[in-house]
């Protein structure tokens, strides 16, 4: 029997294929909230994390996976979903293949986000963001302690290649394969028009402060995470020693699932 950590989309109830593979005791799913409660041992036998849901509910067990190095199974309940690829009609095949033992793991790589020394991990992004009053912000950029730019207008998104097509692309940023070994700063709105996005090695480290503002500012990591920012005050962005196993759809490739979701 497979063990899973178990989260889903609250409005969201159990599909009848779920309920039939644990009452065919091929499943047994832990809540994800009771984790704590699990023994050592007991989290040895933990295969995975299952997400049912959309994005947005499966960037809320990145943490849970960074931390207990556990692969996710995203099973897409929602519209437009890219981190929940397989769909639930797919999910019998998808179980097999991990009873069968069988290794098809992708790799993702993680932001680690730094700021007055505590640590956050996340898969798509750290958006730097103006407040409420909607006044210009000034942010200064630096790229492996060398002074880039500073960039004024709404904020900046430091993005991983998995989370290119999220935030980073409502901003005009690029599509990135999620094999790619980079990062993408791309700014909100810039007021320099000759400012674009920039694509750089993932081995670079990130630090952003803000000047020139009495704006409030946020520092929201993969919509999650909601920070006050203070002026002047550095956020170091950097790859995270781990990297996030995805268990994706069997299936449906990346280019089939961009092709579908885009409608290209």
């Amino acid at each position: 029997m497979l063990k899973f950590l178990f989260l889903k989309k609250e409005t969201i109830t159990l599909p009848e294929i779920l309920e039939d593979l644990k009452k065919e005791k091929r499943l047994n799913l832990i809540p994800i909230e009771e984790v704590h409660k699990l023994s050592l041992e007991e989290l040895k036998e933990v295969q995975a994390i299952l997400v049912l849901g959309g994005d947005g509910t499966f960037l809320k067990a990145v943490p849970y996976a960074y931390k207990y190095d556990l692969p996710i199974l995203g099973v897409n309940m929602g519209k437009f979903g890219f981190l929940t690829e397989t769909y639930i009609e797919e999910l019998p095949y998808t179980i097999l293949a991990l009873e069968k033992g069988l290794n098809f793991f992708e790799e993702r790589t993680l932001l680690k986000v730094i700021y007055q020394n505590k640590e956050y991990v996340g898969l798509n992004e750290g958006a730097i963001m103006k407040g409420p009053t909607g006044k210009i912000i000034y942010l200064n950029l630096k790229i492996n302690n060398i002074e880039v730019t500073t960039i004024y207008g709404d904020g900046l998104i430091i993005s991983t290649p998995t989370g290119s097509t999220a935030y980073n692309l409502s901003a005009g940023g690029p599509i990135v394969h999620p094999k790619a070994k980079v990062f993408i700063c791309t700014p909100i709105c810039s007021f320099k028009i000759n400012i674009r996005p920039l694509i750089i090695p993932d081995d670079c480290i990130i630090e952003v402060s803000v000047n020139k503002t009495d704006e409030d500012i946020h520092l929201l990591i993969d919509g999650q995470i909601n920070l006050f920012i203070k002026k002047e005050e550095e956020i170091l962005i950097k790859k995270a020693e781990k990297t996030l196993k995805l268990i994706p759809s069997l299936k449906r490739n990346y280019f089939q699932i961009l092709k579908e979701k885009f409608q290209w």
